[in-house]
C-alpha cells in the first residue's frame, strides 16, 4: 500500500483508543483486582470497549471497501474520472508532503503531456473511423 492511499487505522482511531480504550482496560483491570468489580462486569466492560474499536476499525474498512470497489466496478460513462484519477492522486501526494515543488511540477508536465497525446491520437482515431464510414 503507498502512502497516498487511505488506511484502515487512522490516526484518530489510534489516538483515541490509546487514550480512552487503554485507559479504561486498565483501570477496569484494576477494580477487578482489588475486588471492586466482579468478574463479570470486567469482562463486559472489556468486550465493549474492544467491540467499539472493532466495529470502528471493520466499519471504515467496508467503506474503503464500497469506495474502491464502485470505482473499480462497471462502465459509468464518466471519462473524466479516470482522465482524473492520476491528477488527483499527483494532488494529494504532493499534499501530504511526498513530492517537492520540483518533482510536483515535473510530474504534472509529464500527466498533461500525456493527455493532449491520448486526445490527438483519439482525435486522430475518430478522424480514420469517420473516413472509413464514408
Amino acid at each position: 500500500m503507498t502512502r497516498s492511499e487511505p488506511r484502515v487505522v487512522t490516526g484518530l482511531m489510534l489516538g483515541a483508543f490509546l487514550a480512552f480504550g487503554i485507559d479504561t482496560l486498565v483501570i477496569v483491570a484494576g477494580l477487578w483486582y482489588v475486588d471492586r468489580l466482579s468478574a463479570a462486569a470486567a469482562r463486559w466492560v472489556s468486550v465493549a470497549v474492544l467491540a467499539f474499536f472493532a466495529l470502528w476499525v471493520g466499519g471504515r474498512w467496508a467503506r474503503l471497501r464500497l469506495r474502491n470497489g464502485a470505482g473499480d466496478g462497471g462502465d459509468t460513462g464518466d471519462d473524466n474520472t479516470h482522465q482524473r484519477d492520476p491528477l488527483e492522486k499527483l494532488k494529494q501526494r504532493y499534499a501530504d508532503g511526498e513530492l517537492s515543488d520540483a518533482e510536483f511540477e515535473e510530474r504534472l508536465d509529464t500527466l498533461l503531456d500525456a493527455d493532449r497525446r491520448a486526445e490527438s491520437t483519439g482525435e486522430t482515431a475518430r478522424l480514420e473511423l469517420s473516413r472509413d464510414s464514408e
